[in-house]
């Protein structure tokens, strides 16, 4: 087997068999050897292209593995080293234990593995270890094809410390103690290291298949959170390398330790490391330490108007509606919002599919359901939410856990109240897991609490109810300032979440006797305004007194689309419609 030897990461290329490797220890400068194990593939392919970038030849297990740990100094990497021996001994693999100058290198066998020679040897290592959790610790970019090592009982130039092994009970002494122990090379050898397979990297780990399954099932992220610098990290091509790099790490940076920044960023300079134009962990080191040092020590900080994330911008952005260049747009801006709307393929969820008709409703929107007092409103909304079965967020301030709670129940099982009884009496169970999707609190707060209340949940619902907006706390006296804050507030959550916003308003004594419209909220206009749809529900007794019918009328859209149906209702279910005219209901 051949390793590459260097003399520096300027001075590359000289190659040398395996066992001859020791005859370059012990040298006062920086040294390096390959990670991996080569053929004579390797000094042919170098020679044509006088590198060893895109190397396409097959790699070989080293008969000692080594993984490397960094940190912020050289001892958070000797406590992340502890870290890592410790996932070592659970998984019963030998180590030797090296201090590389600055940080450590940890060496197990090569028997470890079960292995054969292979050009993605390098990928399908790393993902074994990453699954077993050794990259919590290590540093997971040391696994690159044509990665180098620092030579045992060499000096590192930056720091003037040896690369030395160390005893395993040193890690646990002050880092003072090791400092020391490197100031000069050492005669301990290391152990000869043998175990059984712990990992199989001869197993096909991913296809395309499951991957897309993944993406499927929420694993991409929220659209809401800048989806520019989530474009940027999905790559990019020669060209945008170093702009996507300067706005991704600057983004970073503000909100995650240096540590975790530095991770980040060689994750993506390898998606974007190309073997005939290479993005080398220099250059990447360099824009990191621009976006923490630049503008006299202030750092990097890229805004909305930055001309690289305006041209990444998406209207699904909890930003996008306060950025400077929103109030004012050209043709070419809007011509662009709308080339998003239809790209990105969003769907709404068709409250008119229901009943035979066409009511869409999309993210970031608002629906404002009017209705006179004890109308059923609320059921209304619980049969429509039952319906969709998205994660759903039900803010109910006027009913009960029980009178909720049983609702939902018959709605779902189409249950009288005799057969509910009888389930809850018999101490039976399994109803709950129809209920997944349902989150219901009952407990007031100020509109802009809701934001926090949300953020809070462990699923990010697609659905937010509230029954009702009279309700909402406010420090206004005013009724008419009280609602329009509640209003104001339920659209920024609407935009700024895209999720979709039900809202229940009280309507006025005047509407209560004269029939509904635009101007029948109680409180301010702005309710209508703030509104993207403005529904109305008017409730139809039989002879008895009770509620037999709702006609449900869409009394603005923002679209075109409108809603004209009557229910009939059953207890708490909807039993039949009727596309009809509002005047034939009413008469």
């Amino acid at each position: 087997m051949i390793k590459e030897l260097a003399f520096g990461l300027q001075n590359r290329h000289h190659f040398v068999q395996e066992e001859k490797v020791s005859d370059w220890m012990n040298m006062g400068k920086d040294t390096f050897m390959s990670l991996w194990d080569y053929d004579d593939y390797v000094i042919e392919f170098t020679k044509k292209k006088n590198s060893l970038s895109g190397y396409d030849g097959l790699l070989y297990m080293p008969d000692e593995l080594i993984l490397d740990v960094d940190g912020s100094n050289s001892d958070n990497a000797r406590q992340k080293t502890i870290g890592l021996t410790i996932v070592l001994k659970d998984l019963e693999i030998p180590y030797n234990l090296y201090f590389s100058g600055t940080g450590f290198h940890v060496g197990i066998p090569a028997t470890a593995f079960r292995w054969k020679p292979d050009k993605n040897l390098h990928t399908k290592v790393k993902f074994a270890l990453k699954s077993a959790g050794i990259y919590d610790y290590a540093d997971p970019s040391v696994t690159d094809k044509t990665r180098l090592i620092r030579l045992l009982n060499t000096r590192n130039g930056k720091s003037g410390k040896w690369k030395v092994h160390i005893p395993d009970k040193m890690i646990h002494k002050h880092i003072d103690h090791i400092l020391e122990f490197s100031s000069k090379p050492q005669s301990v050898e290391p152990r000869e290291l043998e175990c059984e397979p712990v990992f199989d990297v001869l197993v096909k780990h991913t296809d395309e298949k499951n991957v897309s399954a993944a993406k499927s099932i929420g694993r991409s992220p929220d659209s809401v959170h800048y989806p520019c610098i989530q474009t940027m990290l999905e790559g990019t091509k020669f060209g945008n390398r170093h702009a996507y790099a300067l706005r991704v790490v600057a983004h970073f940076r503000w909100l995650y330790p240096e540590e975790i920044v530095r991770i980040l960023a060689e994750h993506w300079r390898l998606s974007v490391d190309l073997p005939d134009k290479p993005f080398t962990i220099e250059e990447m080191d360099s824009i990191i330490n621009n976006c923490y040092e630049g503008h006299d020590g202030a750092g990097y900080r890229f805004g909305c108007d930055d001309p690289v994330k305006d041209s990444l911008c998406k209207n699904t952005c909890k930003l996008y509606k306060s950025k400077k260049t929103q109030s004012v747009m050209t043709a070419t801006d809007m011509d662009k919002v709308m080339s998003e709307f239809y790209t990105t393929n969003q769907k709404p969820l068709d409250l008119g599919a229901m009943y035979g008709q066409k009511f869409p409703i999309y993210p970031g929107e608002v629906i404002i359901l009017q209705a006179p007092p004890k109308s059923m409103k609320t059921m209304l909304l619980q049969n429509w939410v039952n319906h969709w079965k998205k994660p759903t967020y039900f803010m109910e301030m006027e009913m009960s856990p029980r009178q909720i709670w049983s609702r939902f129940v018959m709605i779902e099982n189409g249950w009288s109240e005799e057969e509910i009884a009888e389930h809850y009496k018999g101490m039976r169970n399994g109803i709950t897991k129809d209920f997944s999707w349902l989150t219901v609190d009952y407990g007031s707060c100020y509109p802009a609490e809701l934001q926090k209340r949300i953020s809070m949940l462990p699923v990010k619902p697609e659905v937010v109810v509230v029954d009702h907006m009279g309700l909402l706390r406010s420090k206004q006296r005013d009724n008419n300032m009280k609602v329009e804050e509640a209003s104001q507030g339920l659209m920024e959550l609407a935009v700024q979440n895209n999720i979709i916003v039900f809202a229940v308003s009280e309507i006025t004594k005047q509407a209560f006797h004269e029939g509904m419209n635009m101007a029948s909220a109680k409180g301010s206009f702005r309710i209508a305004y703030n509104a993207n749809k403005l529904i109305s529900v008017n409730p139809i007794k039989g002879k008895d007194g009770q509620i037999t019918q709702l006609h449900v009328k869409s009394e603005a859209n923002r679209e075109r689309e409108t809603l004209n149906v009557k229910l009939w209702v059953e207890d708490v279910r909807i039993t039949g419609t009727e596309v009809c005219a509002y005047e034939q209901v009413t008469s």
